[in-house]
């Protein structure tokens, strides 16, 4: 009943800054036709106070296009009723196909859109960037597709990477924590074997030192023969023993082992660590990790530090406010897509609120000169390729619960 309320509120305002206010509650409520066209401008005569969107709003993604559109509704200021900004939304249904993709930065260049926001899906971002170099409009893809920036001086991206994960677990734990020396677990798979590589040299440009690695199958269960390898490859023996009755303490020659996989993989692996008497180590993650059912595992057994592109429970005040909204809007907590979603969006408004882009090329110079914005998943800043830069959020696991400690 609550959401329902939502929703038509949001109508309702909406409605009042909109000359078609029905298009844009289609939209809301899960667009079904054709693109939302609500201005007569010329063809191709670019609105400074005009914003474009593509997302799936139907296809095998839609559920993501629609959570997507909360947060760039949200982002535009239509839940403010002290919104005095006349922007505008044109939104186009990528429908989940590469081709609709482009064809929707055809049609919102001809609507006159200053910039574009979207796609998300890396297929669909690429048709679309490349339409939009050839177009010469700003559009900031939502793809964790690498160097889909790299198409050309209009197309950018907001998506915080791998690379950029590992780059902030390691500058953490070798600066703050000082540690030096590193083990590494992985599966076979792709993204977990560039995920260790990352790390190997992110280690290596900090003067760290990997001590010992190891892969393992995807679908194994039982990790004691790995965690064997590592006893016996970085153990160092001690002179003297223990007191009768009790185990031999071990000590190991590094400071934390890197698992490049999920939680799931985690909550297999930790208890075995505890079995074979692996202890006083940091255990070290990434996005894959954050999750509640992490919490099953013992705070000192875990020792665990991971990072992610965002983190609700977060104490940055932007972030705070992004939450808070967000939940006053659409009654739920928002995750990490809606969370860059909502800050993509929320560079163009800035740009457009500050009449700072005023064509088309003067917009694509203002969205590189963005440094340290900050947004909801941290501060924010572009490189000259077109690719934001942005810390991870580090995490780890206290008390029961996943808070964050930088």
């Amino acid at each position: 009943m609550r959401r329902s309320l939502i929703k038509l509120g949001v109508f309702c305002l909406l409605a009042v800054f909109f000359p078609t206010g029905v298009s844009i509650a289609a939209a809301i409520n899960g667009y079904k036709g054709k693109a939302v066209d609500m201005s007569p401008e010329a063809a191709g005569a670019a609105n400074p106070h005009t914003l474009g969107c593509i997302l799936p709003l139907t296809g095998c993604f839609a559920s993501y296009g629609s959570r997507a559109l909360d947060a760039v509704i949200l982002a535009a200021g239509f839940f403010d009723p002290a919104r005095k900004s006349q922007i505008k939304l044109f939104i186009e249904d990528s429908q989940s196909r590469p081709e609709r993709a482009a064809a929707a930065v055809t049609k919102l260049a001809r609507d006159g859109v200053i910039a574009i926001i979207g796609p998300l899906g890396s297929e669909e971002s690429q048709t679309a960037a490349e339409e939009a170099q050839k177009l010469k409009i700003p559009l900031m893809t939502l793809t964790q597709k690498e160097g889909i920036a790299d198409g050309g001086d209009y197309v950018f991206r907001n998506f915080l990477t791998g690379a950029m994960q590992v780059k902030t677990l390691v500058k953490y734990v070798i600066e703050d924590l000082h540690l030096s020396r590193f083990a590494v677990l992985h599966p076979e798979n792709g993204y977990a074997q560039e995920m260790a590589k990352l790390f190997y040299k992110e280690v290596g440009r900090r003067q760290g030192k990997i001590v010992w690695a190891q892969s393992y199958r995807n679908d194994q269960t039982d990790f004691s023969e790995d965690i064997k390898k590592l006893i016996n490859m970085t153990e160092i023996v001690q002179a003297g023993g223990a007191f009768p009755g009790q185990s031999m303490p071990r000590y190991f020659n590094f400071d934390a082992l890197f698992i490049a996989d999920s939680y799931a993989a985690v909550k297999m692996i930790v208890p075995q660590l505890i079995f074979q008497n692996v202890s006083g180590i940091r255990l070290l993650g990434i996005s894959g990790w954050n999750s509640s059912s992490l919490l099953s595992l013992e705070d000192r057994a875990l020792k665990a530090v991971f990072t992610d592109g965002f983190f609700a429970g977060s104490f940055f005040p932007e972030t705070i406010d992004f939450v808070d909204n967000f939940y006053a809007a659409y009654g739920r907590e928002p995750d990490v897509m809606e969370a860059e979603v909502f800050d993509a969006a929320g560079m163009a408004v800035k740009i457009i609120k500050e009449n700072a882009g005023r064509t088309r090329e003067k917009f694509r110079d203002r969205l590189l000169d963005i440094e340290e914005y900050p947004g909801a998943t941290g501060r924010i800043s572009f490189t000259t390729s077109g690719d934001a830069e942005k810390e991870a959020f580090v995490l780890t696991v206290k008390d029961g619960k996943i808070i964050q400690v930088k």
